[in-house]
């Protein structure tokens, strides 16, 4: 071995265990901890709890004093006071309950954002698994072109064929191998979409290991709304704005102030002189709600309240149509890749063993264009089956999602 080739094989080794390998699903579960926006994602739910942390609490008092000097004598009046804001309503619990619903919200978003993230791995690792499947089809039939390449050129060689065929075996086998790089062209570019959402850098090679399991349908095709985080994301919402409503109305009213006060009078009494007095006090102020009854804040409330809850009804019946047209979608790309494995492909590969059997020994009646036809129909059976099944688990996946699964 030469010391270029020494060095290549040693730098492929060392490639090849750096290598990220993974499977749908634990390509999921690492996307899951190290994806870079789903991390910012979840710094959302600390902002939310801060919130909470905050919420519901009374405002800080004012501390007052006073200093009135008389500016032609020694006479002089000092005060000091003390001042806190109370509310006449329940609005601090009620500020409180919405900061609640605001931490379900940063949850539910990023339950979403997980979901969605999950989805879109399994849609490109299905996509890459079928080019994989795909590629070793062609892989193999341009071996067997190459063969049958070598059988047209022995047969030609002994005066019992043409040349020619041994060419257009050559040619099937060259464009068979241009699919091949554009099917590798095609993986390059997924790969490319799923670095950042595994958080892999582009300088450590990537595989997706594992095969597409068999097209069965699921037992249930019903979708449980409360597993999916976007429709408790919904709700969340829901219940914030009926809150909100709430907290508008209350807010009708704005805080009543109560204040202790002490005061300290020097004053000149004849003839008995400077005297001190002192005085203790108690201060209200109710403020009253003649002008400002909050009413547009209500309605706007009110109305935020009737938008999302329409908006959740919605996404129900959305999802419920998901899941019915996903199931739809299965079913049918089933019933292609279950008659295309099980029926037509079998035969496909009979007949064309038969035909390239007979051209090989030069039966008579035996043609070259009998040998192409049937591969071409095989191939486009393959393609056909592997088609179907791809179709199949994308809408597996996005049946999967509308479950909330």
């Amino acid at each position: 071995m030469s010391r270029f080739n020494a060095l290549v094989f040693f730098f492929s080794l060392a490639l090849a265990s750096r290598a990220e390998r993974f499977t749908l699903d634990s390509a999921v579960t690492h996307a899951i901890d190290n994806n870079p926006e789903l991390a910012a994602a979840r710094l959302s739910v600390d902002e939310a709890k801060a919130r909470l942390l905050h919420a519901g609490r009374l405002s800080n008092p004012d501390l007052e004093s006073e200093l009135r000097p008389n500016v032609g004598g020694r006479e002089f009046s000092i005060g000091v006071g003390f001042v806190q804001k109370f509310p006449l309503t329940d609005r601090l619990r009620l500020e409180k309950q919405i900061s609640q619903s605001g931490v379900l919200q940063a949850e539910a978003e990023v339950a979403a954002a997980e979901r969605t993230l999950a989805t879109a791995i399994r849609a490109l690792g299905v996509r890459m698994l079928v080019l994989q499947d795909e590629k070793l089809l062609k892989e193999s039939m341009v071996s067997n072109s190459q063969e049958l390449a070598s059988s047209a050129a022995r047969i030609a060689a002994v005066g019992e064929g043409s040349s020619l065929e041994a060419a257009q075996f050559e040619l099937e086998a060259q464009q068979l191998s241009m699919d091949v790089l554009n099917l590798e062209a095609e993986k390059v570019a997924i790969l490319g979409q799923l670095r950042p959402l595994l958080g892999v850098s582009p300088e450590v090679p990537l595989i997706l290991d594992g095969a597409l399991p068999l097209a069965v349908l699921p037992r249930d095709s019903v979708p449980d709304f409360k597993q999916r985080p976007d429709y408790q994301l919904a709700l969340a919402r829901v219940e914030a704005a009926r809150h909100a409503v709430a907290l508008a109305k209350a807010s009708k009213w704005e805080d009543v102030h109560v204040g202790l006060a002490a005061e300290i009078d020097r004053s000149e009494d004849a003839p008995e002189g400077l005297q001190t007095d002192g005085f203790l006090g108690l201060k209200v102020s109710v403020p009253l709600p003649l002008w400002n009854k909050n009413e547009g804040r209500v309605l706007e409330a009110e109305a935020s309240a009737g938008r999302l809850e329409k908006e959740a009804v919605a996404l129900a019946a959305r999802v419920r149509a998901e899941a019915a047209a996903a199931h739809g979608e299965m079913r049918a790309a089933q019933s292609i890749a279950t008659q295309a494995k099980d029926m037509l492909i079998p035969k496909a590969i009979l007949l064309e063993e038969r035909l390239t059997d007979a051209y090989r020994t030069a039966q008579p009646g035996s043609q070259l264009s009998d040998v192409l036809r049937a591969r071409e129909k095989r191939l486009a059976l393959e393609k056909a089956k592997l088609d179907a099944l791809r179709a199949f688990h994308l809408a597996r996946v996005r049946f999967d999602a509308a479950m909330g699964r």
